[in-house]
Protein backbone atom coordinates (compact mmCIF):
# COMPACT_ATOMS: atom_id res chain seq x y z
CA UNK A 1 0.00 0.00 0.00
CA UNK A 2 1.53 3.30 -1.12
CA UNK A 3 0.82 6.14 1.28
CA UNK A 4 -0.13 9.56 -0.01
CA UNK A 5 1.40 12.78 1.21
CA UNK A 6 -0.95 14.67 3.52
CA UNK A 7 -1.30 18.42 4.11
CA UNK A 8 -3.80 20.24 6.34
CA UNK A 9 -3.53 24.00 5.73
CA UNK A 10 -5.43 26.75 7.53
CA UNK A 11 -5.85 29.54 4.96
CA UNK A 12 -8.41 31.87 6.55
CA UNK A 13 -10.56 32.33 9.65
CA UNK A 14 -13.56 34.53 10.47
CA UNK A 15 -16.57 34.78 12.77
CA UNK A 16 -19.69 33.92 10.74
CA UNK A 17 -22.51 36.46 10.81
CA UNK A 18 -26.02 36.49 9.36
CA UNK A 19 -26.36 34.84 5.95
CA UNK A 20 -23.01 35.37 4.23
CA UNK A 21 -21.59 38.01 6.59
CA UNK A 22 -18.05 37.42 7.80
CA UNK A 23 -16.63 39.23 10.79
CA UNK A 24 -12.97 39.47 11.82
CA UNK A 25 -11.70 37.31 14.68
CA UNK A 26 -11.98 40.34 16.99
CA UNK A 27 -15.77 39.76 16.88
CA UNK A 28 -15.33 36.44 18.69
CA UNK A 29 -17.11 36.43 22.09
CA UNK A 30 -18.86 34.16 24.59
CA UNK A 31 -22.19 34.59 22.77
CA UNK A 32 -20.63 33.89 19.37
CA UNK A 33 -17.68 31.52 19.83
CA UNK A 34 -17.91 29.97 16.36
CA UNK A 35 -15.06 30.36 13.89
CA UNK A 36 -15.28 29.37 10.25
CA UNK A 37 -12.65 29.54 7.55
CA UNK A 38 -10.80 27.74 4.82
CA UNK A 39 -9.09 24.53 5.82
CA UNK A 40 -7.50 22.90 2.79
CA UNK A 41 -6.77 19.20 3.17
CA UNK A 42 -4.82 17.51 0.40
CA UNK A 43 -3.81 13.89 -0.07
CA UNK A 44 -1.34 13.07 -2.85
CA UNK A 45 -2.00 16.49 -4.37
CA UNK A 46 -5.80 15.99 -4.48
CA UNK A 47 -7.98 18.33 -2.43
CA UNK A 48 -10.30 16.42 -0.12
CA UNK A 49 -13.91 17.39 -1.02
CA UNK A 50 -16.80 18.18 1.30
CA UNK A 51 -14.85 20.30 3.78
CA UNK A 52 -17.18 23.31 4.10
CA UNK A 53 -20.89 23.76 4.65
CA UNK A 54 -21.38 26.54 2.07
CA UNK A 55 -18.09 26.01 0.24
CA UNK A 56 -14.45 25.24 0.95
CA UNK A 57 -13.96 28.52 2.85
CA UNK A 58 -16.83 27.79 5.26
CA UNK A 59 -15.39 25.00 7.41
CA UNK A 60 -16.47 25.07 11.07
CA UNK A 61 -12.98 25.26 12.58
CA UNK A 62 -14.07 24.39 16.13
CA UNK A 63 -15.76 21.25 14.85
CA UNK A 64 -12.66 20.30 12.87
CA UNK A 65 -10.36 21.10 15.82
CA UNK A 66 -12.39 18.69 17.95
CA UNK A 67 -12.73 16.13 15.16
CA UNK A 68 -9.08 15.91 14.15
CA UNK A 69 -8.12 15.91 17.82
CA UNK A 70 -10.46 12.94 18.30
CA UNK A 71 -8.69 11.07 15.49
CA UNK A 72 -5.46 11.32 17.50
CA UNK A 73 -7.00 9.89 20.66
CA UNK A 74 -9.40 7.39 19.08
CA UNK A 75 -6.79 6.04 16.67
CA UNK A 76 -3.79 5.93 19.01
CA UNK A 77 -4.08 2.18 18.46
CA UNK A 78 -5.77 0.50 15.50
CA UNK A 79 -9.44 1.24 15.04
CA UNK A 80 -11.89 3.51 13.23
CA UNK A 81 -13.33 6.97 13.82
CA UNK A 82 -15.98 8.84 11.83
CA UNK A 83 -16.01 12.64 11.71
CA UNK A 84 -19.57 13.62 10.75
CA UNK A 85 -20.88 17.18 11.08
CA UNK A 86 -24.47 15.91 10.57
CA UNK A 87 -25.08 19.02 8.44
CA UNK A 88 -27.59 18.71 5.62
CA UNK A 89 -25.90 17.38 2.51
CA UNK A 90 -22.47 16.92 4.10
CA UNK A 91 -20.57 13.65 3.80
CA UNK A 92 -18.75 12.01 6.71
CA UNK A 93 -15.04 11.22 6.92
CA UNK A 94 -14.13 7.69 8.01
CA UNK A 95 -10.61 7.29 9.39
CA UNK A 96 -9.27 3.74 9.82
CA UNK A 97 -5.90 3.14 11.45
CA UNK A 98 -3.94 0.13 10.25
CA UNK A 99 -0.46 -0.07 11.68
CA UNK A 100 1.41 3.10 10.78
CA UNK A 101 -1.16 4.10 8.14
CA UNK A 102 -4.55 5.76 8.12
CA UNK A 103 -7.14 5.05 5.44
CA UNK A 104 -9.57 7.87 4.61
CA UNK A 105 -12.97 7.13 3.12
CA UNK A 106 -15.63 9.74 2.39
CA UNK A 107 -18.88 8.03 3.31
CA UNK A 108 -22.58 8.92 3.55
CA UNK A 109 -23.16 11.50 6.27
CA UNK A 110 -26.02 11.55 8.76
CA UNK A 111 -27.18 14.79 7.14
CA UNK A 112 -27.68 13.04 3.81
CA UNK A 113 -24.31 13.66 2.18
CA UNK A 114 -23.27 11.13 -0.42
CA UNK A 115 -20.19 8.92 -0.31
CA UNK A 116 -17.42 9.63 -2.82
CA UNK A 117 -16.48 6.45 -4.74
CA UNK A 118 -13.05 7.81 -5.71
CA UNK A 119 -12.28 8.61 -2.04
CA UNK A 120 -12.38 5.16 -0.51
CA UNK A 121 -9.54 3.89 1.68
CA UNK A 122 -6.99 6.48 0.55
CA UNK A 123 -3.86 5.71 2.62
CA UNK A 124 -1.56 8.21 4.33
CA UNK A 125 1.00 7.99 7.14
CA UNK A 126 -0.09 8.25 10.76
CA UNK A 127 3.03 10.22 11.74
CA UNK A 128 2.40 12.76 8.96
CA UNK A 129 -1.22 13.17 10.12
CA UNK A 130 -0.12 13.78 13.72
CA UNK A 131 2.28 16.51 12.52
CA UNK A 132 -0.35 18.17 10.31
CA UNK A 133 -3.00 18.18 13.06
CA UNK A 134 -0.50 19.77 15.45
CA UNK A 135 0.46 22.44 12.90
CA UNK A 136 -3.23 23.26 12.23
CA UNK A 137 -3.98 23.60 15.95
CA UNK A 138 -0.91 25.78 16.60
CA UNK A 139 -1.72 28.09 13.68
CA UNK A 140 -5.38 28.56 14.62
CA UNK A 141 -4.44 29.20 18.25
CA UNK A 142 -1.86 31.77 17.14
CA UNK A 143 -4.43 33.52 14.93
CA UNK A 144 -7.01 33.66 17.72
CA UNK A 145 -4.47 34.95 20.23
CA UNK A 146 -3.01 37.59 17.89
CA UNK A 147 -6.02 38.58 15.75
CA UNK A 148 -8.86 37.78 18.14
CA UNK A 149 -10.35 39.65 21.10
CA UNK A 150 -8.54 40.28 24.38
CA UNK A 151 -11.03 38.02 26.16
CA UNK A 152 -10.98 34.69 24.35
CA UNK A 153 -14.20 32.68 24.81
CA UNK A 154 -14.07 29.81 27.32
CA UNK A 155 -14.82 27.29 24.55
CA UNK A 156 -11.48 28.16 22.94
CA UNK A 157 -9.42 28.50 26.13
CA UNK A 158 -10.58 24.97 27.00
CA UNK A 159 -9.33 23.74 23.63
CA UNK A 160 -6.03 25.55 24.16
CA UNK A 161 -5.49 23.68 27.43
CA UNK A 162 -5.20 20.41 25.47
CA UNK A 163 -1.72 19.24 24.49
CA UNK A 164 -0.75 20.00 20.89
Amino acid sequence: MTEASVKLELLSAHVPGEDTQRWPLTALNEDEPHIHGELRWTLAGRQVPGMGLWGPDDVCLGEWWDGVNATLTELAAEGAYTLDSCEQGSPAFLFERRGESILLSIVAGMGGGDPKPDWQQVPFAWDDWVKEVGAFKRRLREWIETKGPREIPAEWTARFSEPV
